[in-house]
């Protein structure tokens, strides 16, 4: 069995994986887009707020309400493997461009954001 200090040091050493991911209104085609450098961590709390009633985005939320959560799907939509002397400024950077760019293209797709 593993000591805590082993435990806690694979933890802070664990690769994390970062990009984006989508919350699909499967009733109305609507998409919520989100990036993370740590993309379960961000899954597992967007999806809590979700069920809480409390997520930051309001019309997201109203359509969780009324539909529930049957009604909707995540996914991964890209997955960045960062260089390991990346900063978290640059990776935030370059994960805010990766954004931008799969927007533009669901734009191109007449696909409504959240």
């Amino acid at each position: 069995m593993k000591s805590k200090k082993e435990i806690v040091s694979e933890y802070k050493t664990r690769k994390l994986n970062a990009g984006l991911f989508q919350i699909k209104n499967l009733s109305t085609g609507k998409v919520f887009i989100k990036q993370s450098p740590d993309l379960e961590r961000a899954y597992n709390s967007d999806r809590f707020q979700l069920k809480a009633g409390m997520h930051s985005n309001a019309a997201l939320q109203q359509d969780w309400n009324i539909l529930g959560e049957t009604a909707f799907e995540f996914s991964i939509l890209d997955e960045y493997n960062a260089k390991d002397d990346i900063t978290p400024a640059q990776l935030n950077n370059e994960l805010a461009e990766l954004q931008k760019l799969h927007k533009a293209e669901l734009a191109m797709e007449n696909v409504t954001l959240y």
